[in-house]
C-alpha cells in the first residue's frame, strides 16, 4: 500500500482526539506501516488537504476526529465540480468525536477494529449524496454527505452543540450534549408547512423534523433510519407530519432503539432524490454539522466512495 494520510482535528471531541491519535500512532508505528499526518487549524482546512493529497497520489485518507472530520474530508474527496478526484484512493475512519455516528454504520467498535481495518487493503464502496442548499449568507451551494442529513429541529440540535463546543465542561459527553441540545431546540420547535418531491412523489406536510439518511445513526447515537443501507443506492427519508413538541419528547427514548417508525405521525420513504421546500427556512444539518437552510435538493451517489471496510461476511 502507498503511504496513508491521517487528518487529524486537535478540536474533535474537546481535544481529546488528540490524545486518540497519539495512542494510535504508537500502534500503527509499531506495524511498520508508512503513513504522514496533518492536524487541522481551522474549519473546511480537511477538505482542502484532500484534494491536494488525492491529487499528488496518496491512496488512502483517513478522518481522525467525529463526523463533521469525516464529512470535511468526504467532500474533498470530490473536486470543486463534483467529481471523485482519484477514484482508485479510498477514504478511512479512526473515530474520535462528539457525535461519532457514522461509526455505528460501519460496525467500528473499538480503536483496534478501527486500526486493523485502516491499515488492511480492504475496501468497499460507499453510497453518498450531494446537496444544493442556501449557505448561511443565502448563497446557493453544494455539498456532499456520507452520513445523515437533517432537517429542522436535527440543523437546531447540531448547530447548539457546535456552539457550546468551548463553552461546556469536557466531562460532558456527546450523547449528553446531543440530549441536552434537543431539549433546548424543542422550547423553540414550532412545525412549518413543506412541500416534499422524493423521485416522483410530491408530498404536502407540517414539519420540523425530516431526516434523509444513508447511514442509520445521528444526534450522538440515534437510531433515526433503522433501515437505511450504505449502498444500496438509495436514500431512506423519515418524515414527520404534524408531530408535537410533546411527541418528540415522548420519542426520544425510543429513537435510541429505532422505534420511532412505530409512532403513526412518522413515515418512511426511499427516494433516489429529494426536493424539500419550507414556507420557513428549516435548518440543515450534514453529517454533524449546521450549514444552511431549505430549499434543497438532495441527490444518492451510488457507489461512489471508496471506503477502508471490510467486505461484508
Amino acid at each position: 500500500m502507498k503511504q496513508l494520510l491521517f487528518i487529524v482535528n486537535p478540536a474533535s471531541a474537546r481535544g481529546d482526539t488528540l490524545r486518540t491519535w497519539a495512542d494510535a500512532r504508537k500502534e500503527i508505528i509499531n506495524c511498520g506501516v508508512e503513513f504522514a499526518e496533518h492536524l487541522t487549524t481551522c474549519e473546511g482546512e480537511a477538505t482542502q488537504i484532500t484534494r491536494e493529497a488525492l491529487t499528488r497520489g496518496i491512496n488512502r485518507i483517513v478522518a481522525v476526529g467525529g463526523d463533521g472530520t469525516l464529512g470535511e474530508i468526504v467532500n474533498g474527496y470530490f473536486d470543486e465540480t463534483g467529481h471523485v478526484v482519484n477514484g482508485a484512493a479510498s477514504i478511512g475512519l479512526l473515530p474520535s468525536g462528539t457525535g461519532s455516528d457514522f461509526r455505528r454504520s460501519l460496525g467500528l467498535t473499538s480503536r483496534t477494529d478501527a486500526l486493523r481495518t485502516l491499515i488492511s487493503s480492504e475496501t468497499r464502496l460507499l453510497d453518498a449524496a450531494r446537496t444544493e442548499l442556501h449557505d448561511r449568507d443565502g448563497s446557493i451551494v453544494s455539498r456532499t454527505f456520507i452520513n445523515v442529513a437533517s432537517f429542522g429541529l436535527g440543523g437546531d440540535v447540531s448547530g447548539l452543540v457546535n456552539q457550546w463546543r468551548g463553552s461546556l465542561p469536557k466531562w460532558i459527553g456527546g450523547s449528553a450534549r446531543f440530549t441536552a441540545a434537543s431539549l433546548v431546540a424543542l422550547g423553540r420547535y414550532k412545525n412549518v408547512a413543506v412541500s416534499l418531491r422524493l423521485d416522483e412523489l410530491d408530498m404536502k406536510i407540517h414539519s420540523n423534523l425530516i431526516v434523509v439518511a444513508n447511514g442509520k445513526f445521528a444526534g450522538g447515537g440515534m437510531m433515526l433510519a433503522p433501515h437505511a443501507e450504505l449502498d444500496d443506492g438509495l436514500l431512506d427519508v423519515i418524515v414527520t407530519h404534524g408531530a408535537t413538541r410533546l411527541d418528540v419528547i415522548k420519542e426520544l427514548p425510543r429513537i435510541q432503539r429505532g422505534g420511532l417508525l412505530k409512532n403513526p405521525k412518522v413515515t418512511e420513504k426511499r427516494a433516489r432524490s429529494v426536493s424539500i421546500h419550507s414556507v420557513v427556512p428549516m435548518p440543515i444539518d450534514l453529517d454533524g454539522e449546521m450549514v444552511g437552510y431549505t430549499p434543497a435538493r438532495i441527490t444518492v451517489l451510488p457507489s461512489v466512495v471508496r471506503f477502508a471496510l471490510c467486505s461484508k461476511s
